[in-house]
């Protein structure tokens, strides 16, 4: 059994179906990250998301929806004035997503000033063991959750991860670079030095890596990566395929281009739950990867960041699922 937990924000998200109409949904990098690993997660697995919520009606939405997708929500914490972010989604023809925010006074935020004061032990003053009990086996964050906590919360965070990485919990990373939430190219680089050194896992996509660190290939981001101590890369660049470097074997699994992108977004999100999904299951590498890429493949070719549940069990027939 795998025990995931991933930190970060999920939002009110406004899809547009057609023009001058949206669908509303909850969504959020880390949302789809843990909705996708859950869905395809054996029977015994668990995946806790670690957010705060408001008392807001959109709140008890999220709490609500999340429990439908069996998410477990003992790390949501509520903040007294705070409400959720909300985002709306724009497509092109292409199929090319642009985004509008609302997010500044997010209660996601603050969650780790909750987290600390949830996890205090009464009369010491101390914490307990890493904070999270029980300890997870995986701890997933991305860029965007280093970029949507307050600079003066970040600590706390990083603290969080050393605890973490010390126990032994493996730390999975995904640089989801969004240039609007850092106030410069200098701060991001030094949130996500410090996040690459704790990685045992990094999920980076060409396309961020590129806009960071100017890396254009495969090999570019594996000699930029090689500069930390990361056990396995896991490199995304759309349909030119993924590559993956771990300690005894090193890859590039092409990828079937989809012929008809509708919506691309979670596209990386999808690929990363389904990936951790399957290599919680056993799976090695290369068939994790190519099972994950069909996964995305078919969340592009719909509306929105999650698809449908019933669609989505009917449309992915692997031999994982088909097992169970």
């Amino acid at each position: 059994m795998t025990d995931l937990v991933i930190l970060g924000e999920s939002m009110v998200e406004f899809s547009q179906q057609v023009p001058g109409i949206f669908q509303q949904s909850y969504a959020g990098d880390v949302h789809s990250v843990a909705v996708y690993f859950k869905r395809l997660a054996s029977p015994g697995d668990r995946v806790r998301l670690m957010t705060a919520v408001g008392h807001d009606t959109a709140s008890h939405g999220l709490l609500a929806a999340l429990e439908q997708e069996s998410i477990d929500t003992s790390l949501v914490f509520r903040h007294p004035t705070r409400q959720l972010g909300l985002y709306m989604v724009n497509t092109d023809n292409r199929g090319e997503r642009s985004f509008s925010y609302w997010r500044s006074d997010s209660a996601a935020r603050e969650v780790m000033p909750l987290f600390r004061e949830a996890t205090q032990v009464a009369g010491d003053g101390g914490y307990l063991p890493c904070g999270i009990a029980p300890r997870p086996d995986l701890f997933f964050f991305s860029g965007i959750s280093l970029a949507v906590l307050t600079p003066n919360t970040r600590p706390a965070f990083w603290e969080l991860i050393e605890q973490l990485h010390g126990a032994g919990t493996r730390i999975v990373f995904d640089p989801n670079y969004r240039p609007k939430l850092w106030s410069s190219v200098k701060e991001t680089r030094a949130e996500y030095a410090r996040a690459f050194e704790y990685a045992h896992l990094a999920l980076p996509g060409i396309e961020d890596l590129s806009a960071l660190y100017g890396v254009k290939s495969f090999d570019g981001a594996c000699d930029f990566l090689d500069g930390f101590d990361i056990e396995e890369l896991v490199i995304k660049d759309g349909p030119n395929g993924v590559c993956y470097r771990g300690p005894t074997e090193r890859f590039v699994e092409p990828i079937t281009p989809v012929a008809q992108v509708v919506d691309t977004t979670a596209a990386g999100d999808s690929f990363n739950g389904s990936y951790l999904a399957y290599r919680s299951q056993g799976l090695s590498p290369r068939d994790a990867i190519a099972l994950a890429a069909k996964v995305s493949a078919l969340v592009i070719q719909h509306k929105g960041a999650l698809l449908n549940d019933e669609v989505f069990r009917r449309s992915i027939t692997t031999p994982v699922l088909s097992e169970q």
